[in-house]
């Protein structure tokens, strides 16, 4: 047998890897086939180790100097009828066992397995990979990981440090480290919680969200009513903005009331609460136009881009350019434009009745439409307007060699992406510039922020060319047949800051970009490589994250905005390998730190992409089911934890949208744009029931704006104490939840004030006996929010326990008879009793105690009473001794 004198287990969670100097034997898992007692379902022999896997825990049992250790892992309130699942046998080894009567020949070693349903909905996934046992918790939903608790047999001493939990061996130690588990496919970081004598699971999870469903309603128009882009204004409503094929689209108060002919944009402003509308007008020629983009400008007026094949396009006498460039036909995805379209752009009035500025944009080619390889559909007609008090700036794509830009004017290949900034009005174009190389290159995608007293514009898109990147750049060369790109510019005069591709050997695309409060960019895209350079080749890696699938079509990058370096990558999606599943319509990140995206998916999208079925959701979602082709909405913690997942649509329509950005305002309420309908059917949620309108009144499509507020997240308090009531010299010790805290103030309530970073696992001694008051405070100082909660502490002086009860009993009685009789004197909180034959009896109410001895048996028997005072743990013993005749 081989000793140990300083045996170190290094376990992952709750026990996971055996590290021990052994010889290159096999090791594997047996089933119990009758060779072991009930209890043990599973057991593997390592060496001079051996655990056995039971329906409600893990037993050790190892060689160390000073004899055998044995000690068991209980899973606390574990399902007792749990089931071992053999993984199959890759081996041809078979071992046989002769214990006595339990005998059972021929059994293979599996290298895992799976004890399923230890608790509802919770499985333990054992394995054996060389000479390491190891164990990972999987759950279909975070929340049920909350259930996992442990408590050591056999351990006389256990500490938390950092992120391991240190048992304490007769002769060397075991370290448990940090919690490796997975929700729904996905992993998910897990910390230890002390929770008296056991050791629990805290799985960053769904904290709840109680989203405010405050409305959907279609248009209400008897034309066909395509749905394309939707923002908010400052006063809570959604402007939803689409196209009309016809004169029966529903106008009032609105700057045009007529349809100006063949495909007319459409615009509704919807009041707050869905129940009316302010506005509704046409904007269009006798062309062919669609909205791309529209974004509400501080004043209150809107600001739109999009394309017009209309040599009438509504105009200004101040307009930049009055006249439409043209160019050859191209396919707009839910439009046909013939002639090429050029770039509009439009402001409106607050309410949309007055036309305050207009303006063509483009070359002798077709502009702002993208003919770059659409991933989806829709993807023709992507481009970002964003507005301030003093300009605006448009990104989008161009395939017009004389576009009229000011900066780099040369058109690379055959298309090139745009950037532009424009006079408030629309009156005078600032500065353009052409983004790309000797391919095709996009803009799809584009964020304001202000870094260092510099206004800096980020934008993102995708591209076939090889020249884009600065050489300080996070990957510095195309991966593949089309790569995503991020590219940072200075706001005031359109020259390059910085420019990073983002892709790998198939089709990459990046289609919006936020920016995180403390600094950091991220974009949102679809990836059929699943692979970064730099990364896994084997699939998108959940690089810094808490939670993340692998390997899944849609991706969040976080790069510093230097964009020479990716340190956070969260990838999610069916398990559909290089198939996205959305196409994403919104992104932003609000002041907390919390992630809001939407995006759709399913019929519609044909060019090749999966569709909506898999998708993680939450508990509480408004939808889990999908019929393949809905909305998706998401909402992820400043962590990457998911806070909110639910899928939106009609079971058997196929909602999306035809192009063009929706947006979620500061406060984390999505405007949300679709097409809805199509064929006809008026399957799509629609709320209130008053809403503004609850049919689809065309035989085909109506553009449909809904409003849903996801709510910030505020610092959050649930704190207990382990115990509320303690003896002096036994510390009190605070647990629960503290949720978006990263500063804490405790008032332990004897004058003891301490700040800490979190109040979760703090502990305190008190020296007097006494009722306390405990006041917790906790910050949010990134969302400025706060929370405090008051427990009440009972503090004890010892009660030294007395064992003082009187012994009843007759040594003639031929019944064996012997009662125990509380006295005066009796002090405790609870009773042992051992009768000295085996049997013993625990009590804690203050009444006879009655024992009936075998009648074969005379004795002597020794009776053995402690006396517990459980709050101070001190214990007080007597004995007496019977015998009978």
């Amino acid at each position: 047998m081989r000793h140990f004198s300083g045996l170190l287990i290094v376990l992952l969670f709750p026990a996971t890897l055996l590290s021990q100097a052994l010889s290159g034997s096999s090791y594997g898992l047996v089933a119990n086939h009758g060779q072991w007692h009930d209890d043990v379902v599973a057991a593997v022999n390592m060496g001079d180790a051996r655990v056995w896997v039971l329906h409600d825990g893990l037993r050790f049992a190892m060689a160390l100097d000073s004899g055998i250790w044995v000690s068991t892992e209980r899973f606390v309130d574990a399902n007792q009828s749990s089931h071992w699942e053999s993984d199959a046998s890759e081996t041809s080894q078979v071992v046989n066992f002769h214990l006595g009567k339990r005998q059972a020949s021929g059994l293979t070693l599996a290298q895992g397995g799976w004890l399923r349903n230890v608790y509802p909905g919770v499985d333990l996934r054992i394995s054996v990979q060389g000479n390491q046992f190891k164990t990972t918790w999987h759950a279909k939903q975070s929340e049920a990981l909350a259930r996992v608790r442990s408590q050591w047999e056999g351990v006389n001493r256990q500490s938390a440090y950092r992120d391991e939990l240190r048992l304490q061996l007769p002769a060397g130690s075991i370290h448990v480290s940090m919690p490796a588990s997975y929700a729904k496919e996905a992993l998910v970081k897990s910390t230890w919680r002390r929770d008296g004598k056991q050791w629990r699971m805290h799985a960053k999870r769904a904290t709840v969200i109680d989203p405010i469903y405050r409305f959907s309603s279609f248009s209400g128009s008897t034309s066909d009513n395509f749905g394309y882009t939707a923002t908010y204004d400052a006063m809570g409503r959604t402007w939803a903005g689409g196209t009309a094929f016809g004169s029966q689209y529903p106008t009032s108060n609105g700057f045009q009331s007529i349809f100006g002919g063949a495909v007319d944009m459409a615009f509704m402003l919807f009041a707050g609460d869905g129940l009316s509308i302010i506005s509704s007008t046409y904007v269009g020629g006798s062309g062919a136009e669609q909205p791309h983009s529209m974004m509400v400008a501080p004043n209150g007026d809107l600001v739109v881009m999009g394309t017009s094949n209309s040599s009438n396009f509504p105009h200004t006498s101040q307009s930049w350019d009055s006249t439409m460039a043209g160019g050859p036909a191209t396919n707009g995805g839910g439009t046909q434009f013939n002639p090429g379209p050029d770039l509009v752009l439009f402001r409106l009035d607050s309410t949309g009745s007055q036309l305050l500025g207009s303006t063509y944009a483009g070359g002798s080619g077709s502009d702002g439409i993208n003919v770059l390889i659409p991933m989806n559909y829709g993807d023709q007609a992507r481009g970002d307007v964003l507005v301030t008090s003093d300009a605006i700036y448009a990104v989008s794509s161009t395939q017009s060699a004389d576009f009229p830009a000011t900066l780099d004017s040369t058109l690379g290949g055959s298309q090139d992406g745009l950037i532009m900034q424009w006079s408030p009005f629309l009156d005078s174009l600032n500065w353009a510039s052409l983004v790309g190389g000797s391919q095709l290159d996009a803009c799809f995608g584009a964020t304001l922020v202000d870094h260092n007293n510099q206004k800096v514009l980020a934008v993102v898109g995708a591209s076939t060319s090889d020249n884009l990147a600065s050489s300080n750049a996070y990957q510095t060369s195309r991966g593949g047949n089309v790569d995503a790109w991020i590219s940072t510019y200075d706001a005031s005069n359109g020259s390059l800051i910085a420019s990073s591709y983002l892709g790998e050997n198939l089709y990459d695309a990046a289609f919006m970009v936020g920016h995180q409060p403390k600094g950091a960019w991220l974009t949102t895209g679809d990836s059929s490589a699943i692979a970064f350079i730099g990364l896994s080749q084997v699939g998108l890696q959940d690089v810094g994250s808490h939670w993340s699938q692998s390997a899944r079509a849609q991706f969040i990058a976080w790069m510093p905005l230097s964009l020479d370096s990716l340190y956070r990558v969260q990838s999610f999606g069916s398990p559909s390998g290089a198939r996205p599943n959305i196409s994403p319509t919104a992104f932003s990140m609000d002041p907390c730190g919390s992630i809001y995206l939407s995006g759709w998916g399913g019929l519609v999208n044909s060019s090749g992409t999966g569709n909506t079925t898999n998708l993680y959701t939450t508990p509480d979602a408004y939808d889990s089911i999908t019929d393949g082709s809905d909305f998706y909405f998401m909402v992820l913690g400043r962590h990457g934890s998911p806070l909110y997942a639910t899928y939106f649509g009609g079971q058997g329509s196929a909602e999306h949208v035809d192009g063009g950005t929706s947006r979620f305002d500061p406060n984390g309420v999505i405007h949300q744009a679709i097409c809805a309908g199509c064929g006809g059917n008026s399957l799509l949620p629609v709320f209130p029931h008053n809403a503004y309108a609850t049919i689809n009144g065309s035989s085909n499509c109506n553009m449909a704006a809904v409003q849903i507020a996801f709510e910030q997240q505020a610092a959050q308090l649930d704190l207990q104490l382990v115990k509320d009531s303690l003896c002096i010299g036994t510390e009190a010790e605070l647990i629960g939840v503290a949720l978006r805290s990263d500063s804490a103030r405790i008032d332990w309530g004897d004058g003891i004030v301490q700040s800490v970073t979190s109040p979760l696992g703090q502990t305190h001694w008190y020296a007097t006996d006494s009722m306390y008051v405990i006041q917790v405070s906790s910050w949010d100082t990134l969302c400025q929010t706060w929370a405090s909660q008051t427990l009440i502490l009972h503090v004890h002086l010892p009660d030294p326990p007395k064992a003082y009860m009187s012994l009843v009993y007759d040594l003639c009685d031929s019944t064996h008879h012997v009662e125990l009789h509380p006295t005066d004197s009796l002090n405790s909180h609870a009773l042992l009793v051992l009768w000295g034959d085996g049997d013993s009896h625990y009590e804690v109410m203050k009444c006879p105690l009655i024992h009936d001895y075998l009648l074969a048996n005379y004795g002597p028997f020794t009776i053995t009473l402690i006396a517990y005072d459980t709050l101070c743990g001190l214990a007080d013993t007597a004995t007496w001794v019977v015998s009978f005749r």
